[in-house]
């Protein structure tokens, strides 16, 4: 019986640990870490902000915790593919558009968080695609001229520019032709990038 009750804690416990990073990462997409406000993340979760700091311990954490979620996620959900990088791209870019709060996040992250942190959050994202770009051109699929870390770079902003340039923002737009004009450009001129 003892046992069924710690389960349950933990249980409940993890249930609002993932309100918390679900209300932060709204309140944080839509504000920033500078302009998000524990209190609105408190009620949002429907949990005190004494719990928050219970997990997290402060507000940087709790963004930096927020921030790492969202890379995971989009990695996870967006696998890298080095023999079709323009396909890898038009997902990447579907990803965004679907899940704006993830790109926000990752914005967010660049112009508020630490860059050595950031640094060290995408390295670990870059590795694997680095080393299989190097791959891909190594077979002649992808053009040898570029640094593999430097084409990884410009494939995400490729994919950044639709969704974050000025006037450009993807949930602004109406009709899904839009849209699939933008997707089909980002694959495009990723196709031209990697094209040996």
């Amino acid at each position: 019986m003892r046992t069924d009750t710690a389960k349950a804690g933990t249980s409940r416990g993890e249930a609002t640990r993932r309100r918390i990073l679900t209300a932060a990462r709204d309140e944080f997409a839509a504000y920033g870490l500078g302009g998000a406000r524990i209190d609105r993340i408190a009620s949002e979760a429907r949990a005190s902000k004494e719990r928050m700091y219970a997990y997290f311990g402060d507000k940087q954490a709790l963004f930096d915790a927020v921030l790492e979620e969202s890379l995971d996620r989009f990695l996870d959900e967006v696998p890298f593919d080095a023999e079709d990088v323009p396909e890898y791209a038009m997902r990447l870019f579907d990803h965004f558009v679907s899940e704006p709060e993830i790109q926000r996040m990752l914005l967010w992250g660049q112009l508020q968080g630490d860059g050595e942190r950031m640094h060290r959050l995408g390295e670990r994202a870059a590795e694997a695609r680095i080393e299989a770009i190097g791959d891909a051109q190594d077979r002649g699929l992808i053009a040898p001229q570029w640094e593999p870390l430097d084409l990884a770079t410009m494939v995400f902003a490729v994919v950044m520019g639709w969704v974050s340039a000025p006037g450009a923002d993807c949930n602004l737009v109406e009709g899904q032709s839009e849209l699939a004009r933008r997707r089909t450009v980002v694959g495009e001129a990723v196709r031209r990038i990697c094209a040996p």
